[in-house]
């Protein structure tokens, strides 16, 4: 799995859910495209693999850290999904390389 910053202040954990945020972008975009040209083998088979590769990391990060959806809790007994973190909540590091909107720009709104 490749570093995600320069800075190399990135927990297994958050690696995993970056490279499962970068699958999920390439597979709705592929989708995207799919829709237009249905009958493109290259699109069709980036597709299945990226599918297959999001399905087995995302299979590992529920079983090793926490369900990603509701439908991956265990919820025989009780509604647990809301026992586990919300994304905001497992104290990944700010490494700052990411500003918020209004910060973009220089500090404000113009």
């Amino acid at each position: 799995m490749r570093r995600h910053y320069s800075n190399g202040n990135v927990s297994r954990q958050e690696e995993m859910m970056l490279r499962l945020q970068e699958l999920s972008f390439a597979l709705k975009e592929t989708q995207l495209f799919l829709d237009g040209h249905p009958a493109n083998r290259k699109a069709l088979a980036y597709y299945a693999e990226t599918q297959a590769e999001y399905d087995l990391l995302k299979e590992e990060y529920e079983r090793t850290y926490a369900p990603i959806t509701a439908g991956a809790a265990e919820n025989d007994t009780a509604w647990r999904w809301v026992r586990t973190p919300w994304p905001w909540e497992y104290g990944f590091p700010d490494t700052g390389d990411v500003l918020p909107a209004s910060d973009a720009n220089g500090g404000g709104e113009e």
